[in-house]
């Protein structure tokens, strides 16, 4: 086609220009990447990573494996299952609730001080990065659902991985939004989270928060009910 033969003609750098532009919304990568293998490869070792660089610099390594991860951390909202919120059989009856990460609501910065809001005292020196209050809000079964998403920078070395690991902790069936882990840990039940979390008068966790062995945390944190 007469689009492709222009394209074919351009440099890298021209063409990573025009990308550029697209970057207000990452659907738009998501798209281009899509179209071909240069394509897909300039997405994926120069944009993203580009990206990363200038919205979670410490975060950032040299895979572009991770940058992909990051910026899917950045901008989606993880969404209720993968939040531990819906199981499989509510996602059944209601999927448009329950359904699957998508691009989040507000501001798109992961920062430490909120992952410091989360943790208990003996985790505070872990650098968690989350993101900014509330979230994506999500309806579900007549209560509100503050969605949150945040990773672990080095996690494999932090105090949470340790308590995790070292106690054998059982995996639950939640899987991770932003990679391909299958099973996470619960960090509520693991006592990760801050003692003034505990529950709603129905029983229901005040916070929910669970983390894929590559760091990537999910949770909720839940609204009381509002027929209350």
């Amino acid at each position: 086609m007469e689009e492709e033969s222009v394209f074919s003609m351009l440099n890298d750098d021209i063409v990573l220009a025009i990308f550029a532009k697209l970057e207000d919304d990452p659907r738009h990568w998501a798209c281009v990447a899509s179209v071909c293998t240069r394509f897909s490869s300039l997405i994926r070792h120069f944009c993203w990573k580009t990206k990363c660089s200038q919205t979670l610099p410490s975060l950032l390594s040299d895979s572009p494996a991770t940058s992909a991860s990051l910026l899917k951390l950045a901008v989606c909202c993880p969404g209720l299952r993968h939040a531990g919120v819906a199981v499989d059989r509510d996602a059944a009856k209601n999927p448009k609730t329950c359904r699957k990460p998508h691009l989040a609501c507000g501001n798109w910065d992961l920062r430490r001080e909120q992952g410091c809001k989360l943790l208990a005292r003996q985790f505070r020196d872990d650098c968690l990065y989350l993101c900014d209050w509330p979230g994506c809000v999500h309806p579900h079964q007549e209560r509100k659902y503050m969605l949150f998403r945040g990773v672990f920078k080095d996690f494999k070395t932090t105090r949470v991985w340790r308590s995790l690991d070292g106690e054998k902790r059982r995996k639950i069936p939640v899987e991770c939004a932003f990679c391909t882990s299958r099973h996470t840990w619960d960090l509520h039940s693991a006592f990760c989270l801050r003692r003034g979390f505990r529950y709603q008068i129905d029983g229901e966790p005040v916070v929910r928060a669970y983390v894929c062995e590559n760091g990537h945390v999910s949770g909720a944190w839940t609204d009381v009910p509002l027929f209350s």
